[in-house]
């Protein structure tokens, strides 16, 4: 995957869990790929950051939210009715046991 594409998807990720968690980055536009920014983030070497992003996308029904966003944002209102299916998610992801900022620099795709 390009560089430049991997950092976008990271920087998004980061953008929107840090402005709302994750019930703002599944009902965004970021959530559309959800699985290439899971992918961005193992080739940058930031396995605990995957492994979280994971068991939040576990949540939607067969593993993974939908690309397309209004089924996706459908379904999020099933998953979290009152968005606070993903506190355990959101409170891992702000913990940054992946050092992203400087895992992205290294990454040279």
């Amino acid at each position: 995957m390009e560089s430049t594409i991997v950092r976008a998807l990271i920087e998004e990720l980061e953008a929107e869990i840090n402005n709302g968690g994750f019930d703002q980055f599944f009902f965004n536009s970021a959530g559309n790929q959800t699985a290439e920014t899971i992918e961005a983030l193992k080739l940058i070497g930031a396995f605990k950051t995957a492994e979280i992003v994971t068991r939040a996308a576990n949540k939607f029904p067969g593993g993974m939210p939908p690309t397309e966003w209004f089924e996706r944002q459908n379904i999020l209102e099933q998953v979290s009715p009152e968005s606070d299916a993903f506190e355990n998610e959101d409170k891992a992801f702000y913990e940054y046991q992946d050092d992203l900022a400087n895992l992205l620099p290294t990454y040279a795709g």
